[in-house]
């Protein structure tokens, strides 16, 4: 089934969700941080959807792009931050709005082979812009939160 055909939205986006059906996944993966990494490897990197379908847990501790993330964070060039929660009028839909602000080396570190297509669809960069039309009411308030609050982040 496809849903949103022809929507943008921002990356991270994705279903809170357990890495796998295990009871210690959804233990380990209820984790907000941890649904960001996983997001990234998925959307901007192509890795395979952690989505409750596989048996096998993440290893937090020896994969590589969390590891990297989280000494990023521990070394200040990585900041991620909640700006709040929406609800979406037309799908009653919840979402949790954030952004992560990412030192240029660190991003070129990490993000610098990203994909062009992943299983959801294909990556769009804007430039630091955004799509005029046809951008997730979701993506569109985290954009102007972060926008807003330019300063403080």
């Amino acid at each position: 089934m496809a849903t949103a055909g022809g929507i943008y939205d921002v990356i991270p986006a994705g279903e809170f969700q357990p890495s796998s059906v295990a009871l210690w996944d959804r233990r380990a993966d209820l984790d907000l941080w941890r649904n960001i990494v996983r997001e990234y490897g998925e959307e901007v990197l192509g890795e395979p959807e952690h989505d409750g379908s596989r048996s096998q847990p993440i290893d937090y501790d020896a994969w590589p792009l969390y590891q990297r993330l989280e000494d990023a964070q521990d070394d200040g060039t990585v900041t991620p931050f909640l700006l709040g929660l929406g609800l979406d009028a037309l799908t009653l839909a919840a979402a949790i709005l954030t952004v992560v602000v990412i030192d240029d080396d660190v991003f070129c570190e990490v993000f610098g082979d990203a994909v062009r297509f992943n299983d959801e669809g294909e990556v769009v960069n804007v430039g630091g812009g955004s799509p005029a039309e046809g951008l997730q009411a979701g993506g569109a308030a985290a954009l102007a939160l972060a926008s807003s609050g330019r300063d403080a982040l």
